[in-house]
């Protein structure tokens, strides 16, 4: 069988065999894509259900917080979670389809989507740790007030601190490992694709 195969393989023109070597390198870069687009709908969720969960938390602290700072820190929140979700969300309208396109087409588009995603993740520091960060300690200095609460306030600004340092690095590392990888992957296939 594999003698064949090869038989096959050798008797066959250069312009076959162009046409095989473009459709396994497409069918590995679509695993490897594949991964990627599981993790990108597990973040989705996860973000999604963390503000589900938070928007009426937050929503029922304007109403029976006793602190005016915190208050406006937790009217703004619901704002500030709310965009999130928008954001995240907006970037499904960049996804291609599989199975309308050309290859070539098909290619431009994952790649604008990869873009996307990964200008989404390095600009991350800005639109989702910073204002983070800056509400909770908004929030924070809210109930300053009470003394008995300095530590618990003290022990949440670190931790929120620590999570936002670990965000950042845990994004740029997935825009290093996965999205530029993935992107010069593309780029070598379109190449490919339109000699």
């Amino acid at each position: 069988m594999e003698d064949e195969l090869i038989q096959i393989w050798q008797s066959s023109s250069d312009q076959e065999r162009i046409k095989f070597e473009k459709s396994r390198l497409m069918i590995e870069l679509e695993s490897s894509l594949t991964r990627l687009h599981k993790w990108w709908k597990y973040l989705e969720l996860v973000e999604g259900v963390s503000i589900l969960i938070c928007i009426p938390v937050f929503a029922f602290y304007v109403y029976f917080v006793p602190f005016i700072l915190s208050k406006i820190a937790s009217a703004l929140t619901v704002i500030w979670l709310i965009y999130v979700i928008v954001r995240i969300v907006r970037i499904k309208k960049y996804k291609p389809s599989a199975f309308t396109e050309s290859y070539l087409d098909y290619l431009h588009k994952t790649r604008k989507y990869l873009k996307v995603q990964m200008y989404l993740l390095k600009s991350s520091l800005y639109w989702y740790i910073l204002p983070g960060i800056f509400f909770i300690f908004l929030f924070l200095v809210g109930a300053w007030e009470k003394p008995e609460t300095h530590n618990v306030i003290i022990l949440t600004a670190v931790l929120a601190i620590c999570i936002g340092v670990i965000t950042y690095y845990i994004n740029k590392r997935r825009v290093r490992k996965e999205f530029e990888p993935r992107l010069k992957k593309i780029d070598e296939l379109i190449a490919v694709m339109e000699e």
